[in-house]
């Protein structure tokens, strides 16, 4: 299904506003399948949004457009679409007594500019708004769907999941879009596509990367592709990356490292990760967290009842930073450099580093794995 974002506003074209309506809807769309092809952004000019509208709607399947709903002159969605598709505006009593009502319940009479919000395009079904006045709609032209909502986030993502996203679901075609996502670790963006670009993949599927400091995402993207032809190139693609797969799915790599290690306790030692350690094991139920300025190459702490792991990330010196598992009765560690002239992801990555060795330990693999993009000085005992 080709689909389309269109965003509109002054305040975004501007970037007085951030558009986060369209990275979360992108997002939320991807996770179920739907990949979306192209995203616009349109400031308040009625002609330029027109325009947009026609063009987007002779492309797509789908076209999913947010704000300029309001009830000012500014906001001319309604206007727009009703010109692009040939369906002038009519008043819908129906939602004029609801916004009438939602003044009323908090003891206000209606402004009459909110009467606007009623005068929707001929022929559009309505989507509920439940929590503000201004309706979304959907319009069909030819084979495209337009779906319209308000651009208050909260709103907007009300609407999407309780009216845009069940209408999808139930006119999904069965095998349409496949989605399987796999993360890596310790290898970059360029060295998988080395590997994993050099030859076509099979009809109806494409591989798409994410970075996602510390973690670089993969994406197999099927459209309308067999289950067999899925299953073939996901097994191609494990073979290639199968060294820095530290997890695959839909949840984040951390949680399912530490799904692993279950109820059993684990104690942080953080020095130069700065907390980025904890900002990935926080959830865990049985977590103990300190900070330490533990020198390089100095014994871990101790594991207390000797039931649960720890996890030691050091202070830099000379020959890096150490790092330290302690479970099952073994401490193991090795001192690594990171070479990044970002802080912030310096310690990411410091903090994945030491969480992939508790990973590999519980998954039965070597702990000290050989990244291609970490060098390690020494192995400590």
């Amino acid at each position: 299904m080709h689909i389309e974002i269109v965003s509109t506003g002054d305040e975004i074209v501007t970037g007085l506003v951030v558009d986060t309506n369209a990275a979360w809807l992108s997002a939320r769309l991807l996770d179920q399948g739907w990949q979306v092809r192209r995203r616009h952004t349109v400031g308040d000019d009625l002609a330029d949004l027109t325009a947009l509208l026609r063009e987007c709607a002779e492309r797509a399947d789908l076209v999913l457009v947010c704000g300029g709903l309001g009830p000012t002159a500014d906001d001319l969605t309604a206007q727009a679409a009703a010109d692009a598709f040939n369906a002038p505006l009519t008043l819908h009593p129906g939602w004029l007594d609801t916004i009438a009502a939602r003044y009323a319940s908090r003891g206000r009479p209606m402004p009459a500019s909110n009467a606007k919000q009623a005068w929707l395009p001929a022929g559009c079904e309505i989507l509920d708004n439940p929590v503000g006045t201004a309706c979304g709609f959907l319009l069909q032209w030819g084979r495209c769907r337009i779906a319209f909502t308000p651009g208050v986030p909260f709103e907007f993502k009300q609407m999407v999941t309780e009216q845009i996203l069940p209408r999808l679901y139930n006119e999904q075609a069965s095998g349409e879009t496949a989605l399987r996502r796999f993360y890596s670790f310790g290898i970059s963006e360029s060295a998988l596509s080395d590997r994993l670009d050099a030859a076509p993949w099979p009809v109806g599927i494409t591989l798409g990367y994410r970075s996602a400091m510390p973690l670089i995402e993969l994406k197999l993207i099927g459209q309308g592709a067999t289950t067999r032809d899925m299953e073939a190139a996901q097994a191609r693609l494990l073979e290639q990356i199968s060294p820095w797969l530290v997890g695959q799915g839909n949840e984040e790599p951390a949680r399912q490292i530490l799904a692993l290690l279950g109820d059993r306790p684990l104690t942080l030692f953080e020095g130069e990760s700065r907390g980025a350690l904890l900002t990935l094991c926080h959830q865990h139920p049985g977590l103990t967290a300190h900070f330490s300025q533990q020198p390089a190459g100095e014994p871990a702490q101790p594991l207390g009842d000797g039931r649960g792991a720890s996890l030691t990330i050091g202070m830099a010196g000379p020959q890096g930073v150490p790092l330290r598992l302690c479970i099952d009765g073994k401490c193991v560690g090795q001192t690594v450099k990171v070479s990044h002239p970002d802080p912030e992801s310096a310690r990411a990555i410091l903090a994945f580093a030491a969480l992939d060795m508790l990973r590999r330990h519980l998954a039965g693999l070597p702990v000290i794995a050989d990244y291609l993009t970490l060098t390690r000085t020494q192995p400590l005992g």
